[in-house]
């Protein structure tokens, strides 16, 4: 009994440092954490960025990281005229484990992006549709971003959960017009998506034309159920 007891006590100390690691900011959420869309320019990006796991194109540039049970996936659009930052894109991926054999997956989506001015200025019928408006030329950027680095299975296959998190966090706004006013909170806009568990999205307009999108998806899964 008492060895059966150690063993417990052990597994509890494992699986809480395990838990303890995950919460540590990974190597390219820290870093695109310092790129400024509009302000940071190519030549910045890449000296910042490391050369490993980087693909990049005339105009953009995409990273893709895998340590143990965490993977992540930042790209960097610039502008063709000044090479500035125009939008940037980072999606990461956690898995902890909860009780053997259920994990908590975890998703993260920041999509930060220069808006263009005539979808800002359409006249809108109320802010809900300015701000799906927004929610969806970021999904679509996302999509197009990615055109040049389809040989990369790995970081397609985050992207691919990305958007699936913004077309259905889309969906749900459309459906709960009531509460739309949500995204711009702190709290963000609440839902339970279908495949990715309990969800948030949340807009930010950090100045005139440069707006975060924000989504955060988490669900305790088994190994035959996992994402």
């Amino acid at each position: 009994m008492r060895n059966a007891f150690k063993l417990i006590v052990g597994l509890f100390v494992i699986i809480v440092g395990a838990v303890g690691c995950s919460s540590q900011a990974l190597p390219l959420e820290a870093q695109f954490s310092q790129i400024a869309v509009g302000q940071t320019d190519a030549t910045e990006v890449l000296a910042m960025l490391p050369e490993r796991g980087m693909l990049h194109s005339a105009e953009a540039v995409s990273v893709y990281n895998k340590k143990g049970w965490s993977s992540e996936l930042g790209m960097v659009k610039f502008n063709s005229t000044d090479s500035l930052v125009s939008r940037k894109i980072y999606v990461q991926t956690r898995s902890q484990v909860t009780v053997p054999p259920f994990t908590t997956e975890k998703l993260q989506v920041f999509v930060q992006s220069v808006i263009p001015d005539d979808l800002l200025n359409e006249p809108y019928e109320n802010d809900l549709r300015k701000h799906q408006a927004i929610l969806k030329y970021c999904r679509e950027s996302l999509a197009g971003d990615l055109v040049p680095f389809q040989e990369d299975q790995a970081g397609v296959a985050l992207a691919g959960l990305a958007r699936t998190a913004l077309k259905e966090a889309d969906i749900y706004l459309a459906d709960r017009p009531r509460d739309g006013h949500q995204v711009l909170t702190e709290e963000g806009f609440g839902f339970d998506h279908s495949v990715l568990g309990r969800s948030r999205l949340r807009l930010i307009q950090d100045s005139h034309n440069i707006f975060t999108v924000v989504v955060l998806c988490s669900d305790m899964v088994d190994p035959v159920s996992n994402w």
